[in-house]
C-alpha cells in the first residue's frame, strides 16, 4: 500500500515537471511522449550543427566541441530521466530498479544513453586523432548497436505491434541508414561530393521521427 502511495505520489510529481502540453495525457503517456520529443529536438540540434559543419559554417573545431557537448548532454539527459520510477530519479533505488516491473526498459534506456555520450567523446576527440587511425567503422557499429537497440526495445505497456512498435522500428531503419551513410562517407571509392551530407540529413530525419512521435 506504502508503495502504491509513493508510486502515484511520484507520478504527480513527474507530470508537474513536465511542460504543459502533455498535462492533460495519461501520466505514462505523457512522460513518454516529454522524453521522445525531447530526444528528437536534440537530434535535430546535432544533425543542425552537423550541417554546418559539412557547410564549413563555423570554425570546424568550434562545431565539432559544440556537436560532442550536444550529444553527451543528450545521452546523459536520457540517463537520467529515461525511467521515473527508477534510480536516479525515481523511487526506487538503483538495487531496486533491477527488480521493478518495467526493470528491463530501465536498463535498456541506461545502455541506450552510452551510446550518445561516446559519440560525443568521438566528435570532441576526433580532430586529435592522427589521421592512420580510421574510427568510422567503430561509429557506424554503434548507429548500427543503436537501431539493433531499438527494434529489441520493448515497451510493458505495448506487448504487441502496434504504432508504438512500429514507431521504433522506424527509428531502427533509419539508424541502419546511418551507419551505412558513415562508412559511405569515409570511403574512398566513393567520390561524390554529395556523401558528407547524408548524415547530417539523416540524423535530422530520425530527430524529426522522434518530435512527432505519438501513442
Amino acid at each position: 500500500m506504502h508503495q502504491a502511495v509513493g508510486q502515484l505520489h511520484h507520478s504527480q510529481t513527474v507530470l508537474r515537471e513536465i511542460p504543459f502540453e502533455y498535462r492533460s495525457q495519461d501520466p505514462d503517456i505523457a512522460y513518454s511522449l516529454f522524453m521522445h520529443h525531447s530526444s528528437g529536438l536534440a537530434l535535430l540540434a546535432v544533425g543542425l550543427l552537423m550541417l554546418f559543419d559539412r557547410l564549413w559554417l563555423c570554425p570546424r573545431d568550434f562545431t565539432g566541441v559544440l556537436i560532442g557537448c550536444t550529444w553527451l548532454l543528450f545521452g546523459m539527459f536520457v540517463f537520467v530521466m529515461g525511467d521515473p520510477e527508477g534510480w536516479p530519479i525515481g523511487f526506487a533505488g538503483f538495487i531496486e530498479s533491477f527488480s521493478m516491473p518495467t526493470a528491463s526498459e530501465w536498463i535498456q534506456h541506461k545502455l541506450l544513453s552510452l551510446i550518445p555520450m561516446l559519440l560525443g567523446i568521438y566528435s570532441i576527440t576526433i580532430r586529435r586523432v592522427p589521421p592512420s587511425v580510421n574510427l568510422a567503422g567503430w561509429v557506424a557499429a554503434l548507429a548500427l548497436l543503436g537501431g539493433i537497440g531499438l527494434i529489441v526495445h520493448q515497451h510493458a505497456n505495448h506487448p504487441d505491434f502496434d504504432i508504438v512498435n512500429l514507431q521504433h522500428w522506424i527509428f531502427a531503419l533509419t539508424s541502419f541508414f546511418i551507419a551505412a551513410s558513415l562508412l559511405v562517407e569515409r570511403s574512398e571509392a566513393i567520390t561524390t561530393k554529395s556523401k558528407s551530407f547524408f548524415v547530417p540529413l539523416e540524423v535530422m530525419v530520425l530527430g524529426l521521427q522522434l518530435a512527432l512521435y505519438v501513442e
